[in-house]
């Protein structure tokens, strides 16, 4: 007896022992989940984590850790629990709920005797006979409310595909109980940009770098998975885009092929699909090609090189140096919740070294902030100072603690209007493009790759905003008048790696 309850008030020692059909329909134990698994399973077992995201390719098991996780609170828990699973299609529902058939079937006998369950295959629900705790099924559809109870805990299924997403989460969300045992897990692959799950998305990376404990995101490159994997043949080489991609990413040769073969094969679905349904990076599931500002590509091959994102308000990514001239672009706001006042300080190298975001204080606070900033770069700074904007107050304050401010050969400060952003903002693609700058910020390059122009007029689409790209496509333009700046190609040689691509360079890993 004592070991069975050391079992069940052990989430993974239950979890381990939990049996499902894999993809070839062998039955197999949940004893060695992989990492995003792993993490799925950890975000669950700790209270403080509400919101979960999970953003990941095709088939590769999140919902079956999803559904083993949930299997295990609604068995382990004291009183009547409710969880609601939400799909897209009825096929997924009907395969979700069979992975907690198979798990209450092949349940060990003693854990079964111990809390045995009724179920219910025409409702699709599972109920304890000894706490009334539950698991309920549904299809997401535009009439979806529920079935007149209210949930604890709310799991999306492939949220990116549902049909009238808004209108059934506004349903579906009014019947979760707020406590202690709430939960939302959202999980899905990506289906474009702008749509209900991307905003999610976002949603979940601005709450993690304003250091919300209570909302999680995980992310899962197919990579990662060693299920998508293909020998090539023996005449079969990668091209030079694909050689490049292994280096990036670490692909091997194995992995190059099934990618080759699922974009370019006989039953191929295209890169732009691809890159959607299996993303190596968050930013791939959500990319806009056509009518893109900046190479998206580029910025996309940038992103993936940067290390972890750093969460904080003040982001410093180099310290000032002696020799070195600094100018800061500034987008300012009245930091009042709304969008963000943000400052990009570049060297005279056309390197992003530090980035100050702010969003609430009021504005004489963040002028406080970037008046210090730009004391520790000795750095000049170029504010936009539109009328009715929190621009000239931000001077005035700069002036007052006597700040080195910006201003045009005729001796004006810069005021935003359709002729000049176009400028600079054509000015800064022509740097960025030809590689010039040293972008170091992850929310930077994140916004620029959704800046697009429409019916004239430049601005972040799906979704996204564009007061990080603006400070620094302002930072930009102050650069140009920076004494040491010469706008020379100083990264393209590291960045792109040597011109000769010598197949003996990517390694067949064994399988």
């Amino acid at each position: 007896m004592k070991e069975l309850q050391n079992i069940i008030s052990d989430r993974r020692k239950f979890i381990a022992r939990l049996r499902f059909e894999d993809a070839s329909a062998n039955l197999v134990a949940f004893n060695k989940p992989f990492s995003e698994q792993r993490a799925l399973i950890e975000a669950f077992d700790n209270p403080d984590v509400k919101t979960i995201v999970v953003l990941k390719p095709r088939q590769i098991g999140i919902s079956t850790a999803n559904c083993a996780d949930t299997f295990y609170e609604t068995y382990a828990a004291r009183k009547p629990l409710r969880s609601l699973i939400i799909a897209d299609h009825s096929k997924t529902t009907k395969s979700l709920f069979g992975k907690f058939v198979n798990f209450y079937d092949y349940l060990p006998p003693q854990l079964k005797a111990a809390n045995s369950f009724r179920m219910n295959r025409v409702d699709k629900t599972l109920i304890s006979n000894r706490t009334g705790a539950l698991i309920d099924h549904m299809t997401a559809r535009g009439d979806t409310h529920g079935r007149g109870w209210t949930y604890q805990r709310l799991i999306a299924e492939e949220l990116a595909f549902w049909m009238h997403p808004e209108e059934v989460w506004g349903g579906l969300r009014s019947t979760l109980h707020d406590g202690p045992d709430s939960k939302i897990i959202i999980i899905s692959t990506p289906n474009g940009p702008g749509d209900f799950y991307h905003s999610r998305v976002m949603a979940a990376l601005e709450a993690e770098r304003s250091g919300d404990q209570s909302v999680r995101f995980i992310f899962s490159r197919w990579a990662d998975h060693d299920s998508y994997r293909k020998h090539p043949p023996s005449h079969w080489e990668p091209d030079e885009a694909e050689y490049l991609l292994s280096q990036q990413h670490n692909l091997d040769l194995m992995q190059l092929y099934w990618r080759h073969e699922m974009i370019y094969g006989v039953e191929g679905i295209g890169e732009r699909r691809f890159r959607r349904e299996y993303p190596l990076t968050v930013e791939d599931g959500f990319l806009v090609l056509e009518g893109a500002w900046f190479d998206v590509d580029y910025l996309n091959e940038v992103l993936n090189s940067l290390p972890p994102a750093i969460k904080n308000e003040l982001r410093i990514y180099e310290e000032p140096r002696l020799d070195f001239d600094y100018v800061i672009g500034c987008d300012p706001s009245w930091c009042t919740g709304g969008d963000h006042a943000v400052a990009c300080v570049m060297s005279e190298q056309g390197r992003v070294v530090a980035v100050l975001a702010s969003n609430a204080g009021g504005e004489d606070l963040f002028s406080e902030k970037l008046s210090d900033l730009a004391r520790k770069y000795r750095a000049r700074v170029l504010c936009e100072a539109n009328t009715g904007g929190a621009g000239r107050v931000v001077i005035k304050a700069l002036l007052r603690e006597n700040v080195s401010i910006w201003k045009s050969d005729k001796g004006q400060d810069w005021i935003t209007h359709r002729g000049n952003k176009e400028m600079a903002y054509s000015w800064s693609r022509q740097m960025v493009n030809a590689d010039v700058f040293d972008i170091t910020d992850h929310t930077i390059i994140q916004e620029m790759m959704h800046i697009r122009e429409d019916r004239g007029k430049i601005e972040g689409q799906d979704g996204y905003h564009d007061d990080h790209a603006d400070a620094f496509v302002l930072a930009c333009w102050a650069l140009r008048t920076c004494p040491g700046f010469r706008g020379e190609d100083k990264h393209v040689i590291r960045r792109r790696g040597p011109k000769n691509r010598p197949m003996r360079r990517i390694q067949m890993a064994c399988p």
